[in-house]
């Protein structure tokens, strides 16, 4: 599994994204960005508007998108951690 935080400057939720990364010691890539392109890659959407920070997790058979701070979705995603204890990827490109 692997985490990436894009986090949009100055977005008040990809810092309670970053602080549940970090309160829950998940370890993540961080990619800071205000480039709206970027983020339609990411989402795979390109009809993205808004500049809001996400979470892409990426397992060997899906990608999860986390967009701003969801707490029912953070919440899914500890539990799947617990449950299946996939093994996350600290360095990656």
């Amino acid at each position: 599994m692997k985490i990436e935080l894009y986090l949009v400057p100055n977005d008040k939720e990809g810092v309670l994204l970053k602080k549940f990364l970090e309160r829950n010691k998940l370890p993540h890539k961080e990619i800071i960005t205000k480039d709206i392109n970027l983020l339609r890659k990411a989402t795979q959407s390109k009809w993205r508007e808004t500049l809001i920070s996400l979470l892409k997790i990426r397992s060997s058979s899906s990608i999860h998108i986390i967009e701003g701070f969801n707490p029912f979705d953070l919440k899914q995603l500890l539990e799947h951690i617990k449950k299946y204890n996939p093994r996350i990827e600290k360095d990656f490109k």
